[in-house]
């Protein structure tokens, strides 16, 4: 079985796609070899090709330090196992033993992604916030006032009273 590290310069890297590259060991400790990491020259088909390159040098074990949630699935999804360091800070051998890894099983282990935050972080669109345009067209400028694109009143006199447009419900 074959044990990939992901890796920036001599180190485990902080993040398996931010990753140099991947060192690839035995289940002795030897190095068996490297490769770089194909997000730079593969861009949004990153993952996949990371994947199938693991899997071509019959890698059986991922251990990295965080991983996202998206990578993390894709990884589970292939077969491999993958498991975390419990500590950033041990020698190279420690990288290599089980007795400092946690095992991941399941996606939601992985960080959250980016993208995702961003937008549970977001107001839904069409709502209102005093920097932006409604959904309807119309510059907020305070409650009770009109709205242009829908003629209909917001806040207190628009939205509870059933009347609103929509945009502030």
């Amino acid at each position: 079985m074959t044990i990939a590290i992901a890796m920036t310069q001599d180190r485990p890297a902080g993040h398996f796609m931010k990753a140099e590259h991947f060192a690839l060991f035995d289940d002795d400790g030897q190095a068996l070899a490297q490769f770089a990491n194909p997000r730079v020259t593969e861009g949004c088909g990153a993952k996949n090709a990371l994947i199938a390159m693991l899997k071509a040098n019959q890698v059986t074990r991922v251990v990295t330090r965080h991983i996202g949630e998206h990578a993390l699935a894709g990884l589970l999804d292939a077969g491999l196992h993958v498991y975390q360091l419990t500590n950033g800070r041990l020698n190279p051998t420690q990288w290599l033993s089980p007795a400092y890894w946690q095992p991941l099983t399941d996606a939601s282990q992985g960080r959250p992604a980016l993208q995702r935050m961003k937008q549970q972080s977001q107001p839904p669109k069409g709502a209102c916030r005093a920097d932006r345009m409604c959904g309807c067209g119309s510059k907020r400028s305070g409650l009770g006032s009109a709205h242009r694109g829908c003629g209909r009143r917001q806040g207190k006199d628009g939205r509870d009273s059933g009347q609103g447009c929509g945009c502030h419900d």
